[in-house]
């Protein structure tokens, strides 16, 4: 999956280093548990991860270790037991911007003269279909911030307390937040229309 950026490759190198607020971004990945030595993901790191792919059911508990980090490149992230075996983060030079490129890579699935067709089922259920709305929320992520990170608190709030919620609670504000807006502007509304009639 590619991702078009408005960042610089330095910029955007920047911003994956910090690959628990990357993973955060994606709609639907419920993160349970986030635990590292250090914030920014460097060469051998490990990274202890509990989380719900709400795409297909699948939770687990693992671990996650960094290699072939590349300063300015990318690095890939490597899961201790599923279908899926890692997973490549790399930034790629284009025109006067940068893109974000993020591949998955999974285990061969083997034949099993004795596998029924929902076991194989359940096992081919592990590909992770959230990839695509994971990268059009990294790039609404990242247009947001170049518009509004002007605005005291915008980022800290954004980061630090919207993205630390678990995916389903998000949407559900969002859905609270845009129906107050409604019910403000329809009441301004009436009140403009009672006002324009009380002045005649």
């Amino acid at each position: 999956m590619n991702v078009e950026t408005p960042l610089t490759p330095a910029q955007l190198f920047e911003f994956i280093t910090d690959a628990e607020r990357l993973f955060r971004l994606n709609p639907y990945l419920e993160i349970h548990a986030w635990q590292s030595a250090q914030r920014n993901v460097a060469e051998g790191g490990r990274i202890h991860l509990k989380y719900l792919n709400e795409m297909n059911g699948v939770a687990r508990e693992l671990d996650v270790t960094v290699s072939e980090f590349k300063p300015g490149v990318g690095y890939t992230l490597n899961y201790s037991e599923g279908l899926k075996r890692a997973t490549e983060i790399k930034v790629e030079a284009r025109g006067q911007g940068a893109e974000l490129l993020i591949k998955d890579w999974y285990h061969a699935v083997e034949e099993k003269p004795d596998e029924t067709p929902q076991e194989k089922e359940a096992r081919l259920a592990e590909v992770d279909r959230s990839l695509t709305p994971w990268g059009v929320a990294i790039r609404q992520h990242l247009i947001s911030m170049a518009r509004w990170n002007w605005l005291p608190f915008y980022r800290p709030l954004r980061e630090r307390f919207w993205y630390t919620m678990a995916p389903r609670n998000r949407r559900i504000s969002r859905l609270i937040i845009w129906i107050t807006a409604l019910e403000f502007f329809a009441f301004l509304f009436v009140f403009l229309i009672y006002w324009i009639e009380y002045r005649r």
